[in-house]
Order: structure tokens, then sequence, then C-alpha cells
């Protein structure tokens, strides 16, 4: 004997056999004047979670420069040409990692000075102290570069030179001599690299200066 199915019920969607009053998969009445669903209830969509945003992409930072300014010295010549007669000035600038020397040119000091002697002038200042200020300017240049990166620095002018510490073999500061006369010998410094020897002229009475400036910066 075989029982009639009559449809499926609207809540679990078992099968319902004809002439029930009750749905026997779930226990829901099934009122006579209630039509039953001829096809099973399909199950609720599933939700899906929603999927992780992309990860962005790394972004490139080069590594910060480990490279430290330890200490400048103003003032630095080099002579050069027939019987050394010509001076180019410099700032040495020793680093953790090298020894910069920046050309200070003629136009770079007479910007610096005028610089000085408007600003100077537009404080109300009068003729002497406004040549006060000039002079300072141009024995302070140098102090510009400890707000200067290392490679800003040597790349400011065609002239500049670096040395890689680790290639110093050997680096002198010599006290001048005096004879009589004769012009005063000024202070120098001597660096050894590469198997060349340079001779950095210093002006009068910066003996004591470079020295601190050399021991600070751990060359000497």
């Amino acid at each position: 004997m075989t029982t009639e199915n009559a449809g499926f019920c609207a809540n679990c969607g078992a099968a319902i056999t004809a002439g029930n009053a009750f749905c026997t998969g779930c226990g829901t009445p099934i009122p006579a004047s209630a039509p039953v669903v001829a096809v099973p209830p399909s199950a609720p969509p599933v939700a899906t979670p929603p999927s992780a945003p992309p990860a962005a992409a790394p972004v490139y930072a080069p590594p910060s420069s480990s490279e430290q300014i330890l200490s400048i010295l103003g003032g630095i010549t080099i002579a050069s040409g027939f019987m050394g007669l010509k001076r180019t000035s410099y700032t040495m600038i020793m680093t953790s990692t090298r020894v910069i020397l920046a050309e200070l040119t003629q136009d770079m000091l007479k910007s610096a000075i005028e610089d000085a002697r408007s600003d100077t002038k537009a404080e109300g200042g009068g003729f002497f102290k406004q040549w006060g200020a000039q002079l300072a300017a141009s024995f302070s240049y140098a102090e510009r570069y400890w707000e200067m990166a290392p490679d800003a620095a040597l790349a400011e002018t065609p002239g500049n030179i670096a040395w890689d510490r680790n290639a110093i073999e050997k680096i002198k500061l010599k006290a001048g001599m005096t004879r009589d006369e004769a012009a005063d010998d000024p202070d120098y410094i001597t660096v050894k690299t590469g198997g060349n020897k340079f001779k950095l002229l210093m002006g009068a009475g910066s003996f004591s200066h470079a020295k601190k400036a050399l021991i600070a910066a751990g060359l000497i």
C-alpha cells in the first residue's frame, strides 16, 4: 500500500502525506484550507563572507643614510700651480665614512657676504656693523654644512673632493714655524691617501680649533 504525497511542508520542506494534519518533519500544523507547496522550498543561500581587501603593495623606502657629520673645519686652503701661487679655499667636512673638501668659490663667498651686509643694514646697522657682519660671514660660512647632507655638500661644486676614511693611510696636524725676515709658515694638515699626499693649509690661530675638530672626528 502506498501513501499519496500531497506536497511539501512550506516550513521545512518535508514531504506531506495526504490527510495528515501535521508535518511529520517539523510538526507544523497543516490546515486543510492551506495549500502546500508543490516543490520543496530551496534552502536559503549561504552567506559568503566578504573577501579580505587585497593587501596594499609595499611602498619602497630607501634606507636612511648612516653617514653622520662629526666635525667641520673651515678656512682650509690648498696651494697649486707655479710656485704654489694658486690658492683654493675649502671647508673640511669630516663624517663617519668620508672626509669631504667642499670648495668655497669666490661667488659663494661674495653671495654670503652680501647677504650678511644686507641683513645687517635692514636691521638698522651702520657701516661698522655691516663690515663686522661681512667678516663674520666669511669665517662662519662653513657652519652651513651642519644642515646639509654629505652627498649634497659633495655635489655642491665640481671642484669638491672626497676621501674614504678607510683609504686614508695617515693624517697629521702640523704647527707652522716662524722665520726671521720671512712670512710665517702656516699651520697645516697632511693627508696621505691612495699613495698621494695632500697639504691642507690653515689660517693663523686655527691650530687649536683644527686639533679639536680632528679629535672629534676620530682622525687623530
